[in-house]
């Protein structure tokens, strides 16, 4: 009952939010001469227009729910996971690793496209493990350790693609990619000329899963207990320091998830440089979900569509794709907002089931 309330107010909060956002979104746009309903059909036409768009949108959304549902899990252990992008990374280039290795290459694609999800997991999960284990063992912030290894792994990324597995039709240059997928590892896509695969209802299959383990397993009642009070959990008999291993490696397995879908079914390979920031937008979508696991799915739609609608902007309208950008910046201001000034709002609607 507690878990659905809060689940009402996120949801309230995610729609007060929007609200907020295209009001003073829409302000900002008359100052600066610009129609809001031009920018608002652009951004729907760049989201959802044509079939093609609203294709690219899940296949913007896809990395980013299997990231937010990274962060959240991480936070709901008490830890602030915030190299969730590094964690990604390492994921892509397990799974390019797996996808590309010529002794995996004869494996039917039943048993090598789990395999290269699998691989990415493990490289997000390694990838999560120093962080945390300086955390339990020497006090250190995981906040500057995780955001710290993000940077480590683009630099690791960048000389695993560009030196030691480039792919020899890449000449040499800035950019490079490791050798292509067999075409037994390559993600198929759902949708004819889409880059929407299995990967998207998987992650929601996740989600859902993940609800389940926090609300009816004990290994989940006793990580979120450790993430509400790690003094309390300890002096109740649990072991903080494992639980908090096991959540962070589950934080930074499912961030490598994210990469392996970005790999398996966008570029087939990993490349450099990785410009995309699916890990962070991932934090940002999971604190505009409040964190609960139900509405992930929701909120990595809405900044996919965002992600994927500014591209619309430029093409459908002459306002710039930046103003995507400072919307989506927008929104998270406001959502993150968990309480209203009582002169202003005496009490939410009666659906949130509390007052403020």
């Amino acid at each position: 009952m507690v878990k659905m309330a809060k689940a009402r107010v996120a949801l309230a909060i995610l729609a007060a939010a929007t609200v907020l956002t295209a009001l003073v979104g829409s302000l900002i746009l008359i100052v600066t001469g610009q129609n809001p309903l031009d920018a608002a059909t652009g951004l729907y036409q760049g989201a959802f227009g044509t079939a093609t768009s609203t294709t690219a949108t899940l296949a913007q959304t896809t990395p980013l729910i299997w990231a937010a549902l990274s962060f959240m899990v991480g936070f709901r252990g008490g830890i602030f996971n915030a190299g969730g992008q590094g964690q990604f990374i390492m994921g892509a280039f397990g799974a390019a690793a797996a996808g590309f290795a010529p002794a995996l290459a004869p494996l039917p694609a039943a048993i090598h496209v789990p395999l290269v999800v699998l691989a990415g997991a493990v490289g997000g999960a390694l990838w999560s493990l120093p962080p945390i284990l300086l955390k339990v063992y020497a006090g250190t912030n995981e906040i500057l350790t995780t955001l710290m290894m993000t940077y480590i792994a683009q630099l690791l990324n960048d000389w695993l693609v560009l030196d030691v597995f480039r792919a020899s039709t890449i000449q040499p240059g800035t950019n490079a990619q490791t050798p292509t997928l067999a075409s037994s590892a390559q993600f198929q896509p759902l949708f004819p000329r889409s880059q929407v695969t299995f990967m998207l209802p998987l992650a929601v299959i996740a989600a859902l899963a993940i609800w389940a383990f926090f609300r009816w397993t004990v290994l989940g009642y006793e990580v979120s207990f450790v993430g509400k009070g790690a003094r309390a959990a300890e002096s109740s008999g649990m072991s903080v320091r494992k639980l908090a291993i096991i959540a962070m490696l589950l934080s930074g397995a499912l961030a490598g998830a994210a990469g392996a879908s970005v790999v398996g079914g966008v570029f087939q390979a990993d490349i450099t440089p990785f410009n995309s920031n699916v890990g962070f937008n991932g934090i940002l979508a999971a604190l505009l979900a409040g964190n609960q696991e139900l509405l992930i799915p929701l909120a990595s739609l809405f900044f996919g569509a965002l992600q994927q609608g500014g591209l619309g902007l430029q093409i459908f309208t002459p306002i710039s794709q930046y103003i995507a950008d400072v919307l989506m910046a927008m929104i998270i201001i406001f959502a993150s907002a968990r309480s209203i000034p009582r002169p202003l709002v005496p009490r939410l609607p009666r659906f949130l089931g509390k007052r403020v």
